[in-house]
């Protein structure tokens, strides 16, 4: 059958081994190991697996658009709906229903505007260690100088004599 044809109409399919590695992956198991039990290199199973995750990336707006799950699709029948929701307050007066008024359902607006924002990515990161500023590492190694010429704390009496340098 040539490429293209068939019941998948030039739609990207995902292969067995990529559905293989994304359900061990979904199981727990390291890249490595999933892509070692999806079937692929045995040499170099962290690369190739990393290497189907990247491939796996790019097909992933296709396959999300054809379940009906593309950020336009979201957007329209889920988040706007929200932003305009509704309910219904119910006023009672010794036990019977008196009255009732449809008012905004904040909550509901509030949820889907939290949402949209997550979405965007426009909140600073919540992870400690994300969050962290990260500082330069000072590595001091001793080598000795070319030629035998060696400082010593006799010659510069600034420098601490190496059994004391820690």
């Amino acid at each position: 059958m040539a490429k293209g044809t068939g019941t998948n109409h030039g739609r990207k399919q995902l292969k067995p081994r990529q559905v293989a590695l994304v359900k061990n992956l979904m199981d727990g198991m390291t890249l490595t190991e999933a892509a070692r039990r999806a079937g692929y290199s045995k040499r170099w199973p962290g690369q190739a697996g990393d290497q189907a995750l990247q491939n796996l990336k790019l097909k992933m707006p296709d396959l999300l658009e054809r379940l009906g799950l593309a950020d336009v699709a979201l957007i329209e029948k889920h988040l706007k709906p929200q932003l305009n929701a509704q309910m219904v307050k119910f006023f009672q007066h010794e036990g019977k229903v008196t009255d009732k008024r449809i008012v905004p359902d904040n909550d509901a607006r509030l949820k889907a505007l939290d949402m949209s924002f997550k979405l965007r990515g426009a909140y600073a990161p919540t992870d400690q260690k994300l969050a962290e500023p990260t500082g330069v590492q000072v590595i001091l190694v001793d080598i000795p100088r070319p030629g035998g010429r060696e400082l010593t704390a006799a010659a510069n009496p600034q420098l601490p004599s190496p059994e004391t340098r820690s």
